[in-house]
């Protein structure tokens, strides 16, 4: 359902504007079907960064998107700019399902992945609940990537199973669409490969070299 075919990309957002306003500028316009909106948002300040994609149930309802019915239309005062979407690029676990190429074969040995398009909100227990139906997940096995002087979520973390089976399963599941979401958001899912620092700290500071060996896929 989240094909290019069912999506389109907007720019020229207010920068103060909320989702839910976008949604609003949508249906009130005749585009009342909205499945998803992916909104990219400056992570210091949490405001939008002005563009994002907006995925619909009907191609109907996209090609009303693309009309003057929509396009050029004013929010906020600003004009909304309504284009067709671009397919992402192949090999993200998003872009295989949207018809890239698929998934990288897991690594031998891989249990942990890597985790990126999160949103900035998401703490350690929302991403377990989401992942643990993939597989048995190590205590403490969820580690946002944070700040070090704010705490504030960098947007990715890591996820480290019990087995290789859970790392082949989440991959998995995160290629088909709308497969792995946390807080309503598709997230990106990669086999991590020792990308993981041995600084690498988790929410509450302690350093995960210390408690989970080198912590490498």
């Amino acid at each position: 359902l989240s094909s290019v075919e069912h999506t389109v990309f907007i720019e020229g957002l207010p920068f103060t504007s909320s989702e839910d306003q976008i949604r609003a500028f949508f249906t009130d316009l005749g585009c009342n079907d909205i499945l998803q909106l992916r909104l990219p948002v400056w992570q210091d300040s949490g405001r939008l960064r002005g563009f994002g994609h907006v995925v619909f149930a009907s191609q109907e309802t996209r090609t009303r998107a693309l009309s003057s019915e929509v396009n050029g239309k004013e929010l906020g005062g600003r004009y909304i700019t309504v284009k067709e979407a671009n397919a992402p690029r192949a090999g993200t676990t998003i872009g295989a399902a949207l018809g890239g190429r698929p998934v990288r074969e897991q690594p031998q040995g891989c249990k942990t992945v890597f985790v990126r398009n999160l949103p900035y909100t998401a703490t350690e227990e929302e991403i377990l609940e989401s992942f643990r139906v993939c597989g048995k997940i190590l205590d403490g096995g969820v580690r946002i990537a944070r700040n070090h002087s704010t705490g504030q979520s960098k947007g990715f973390c890591y996820v480290e199973y019990k087995n290789e089976e859970g790392a082949l399963a989440s991959v998995q599941k995160a290629a088909k669409p709308f497969g792995l979401q946390v807080q309503g958001r598709p997230v990106f899912v990669d086999y991590d490969e020792g990308t993981m620092k041995n600084s690498f700290r988790g929410g509450d500071g302690k350093l995960w070299a210390k408690e989970h060996g080198d912590g490498g896929g």
